[in-house]
């Protein structure tokens, strides 16, 4: 077969170091608009992004070339730069260490759209903790419970 044909999306989720609640409502939007800008160059599609004060999903969609490890990795040490220099409050501000990745076939798109908008709905009901395990089980992930939840 001639050429590379291609679709591949990723839910992302990864949390403040200490799940502190440090990411403010009024400039989340801000945050998103940045990681847009940040993976376009990259041939990046950011689909959707949401989150509550202590952690954030993204919906990504990724071309062949790029690397998932090296996109979440310019993601993260670029956004906390970003915030650290942005929010004068925030100057300590850190991403945890790790992040959860699970594929998405087309046919859950609109079910991962709704999920990731509407975050603040969902954290009435369950903390950062109880979704995170809940996502790593559904997607059928193993994980050591000691060292998950850094």
């Amino acid at each position: 077969m001639a050429g590379t044909y291609i679709k591949l999306r990723v839910h992302l989720v990864w949390s403040t170091k200490g799940r502190k609640p440090l990411l403010d409502p009024e400039w989340r939007g801000r945050l998103f608009a940045h990681i847009d800008s940040l993976v376009a160059p990259h041939r990046v599609r950011l689909l959707c992004a949401g989150g509550v004060r202590d952690h954030v999903h993204l919906y990504l969609e990724l071309p062949a070339s790029q690397s998932l490890a090296e996109i979440v990795g310019t993601i993260k040490s670029s956004t906390c730069r970003w915030i650290q220099q942005t929010f004068a409050h925030r100057a300590g501000f850190a991403w945890q260490s790790g992040y959860a990745a699970f594929s998405v076939t087309p046919h859950d798109d609109n079910q991962t759209l709704d999920y990731i908008r509407h975050q603040e709905t969902k954290h009435r009901e369950r903390d950062f903790a109880g979704e995170y395990l809940w996502l790593l089980k559904r997607h059928g992930v193993s994980y050591d419970l000691r060292h998950v939840l850094e």
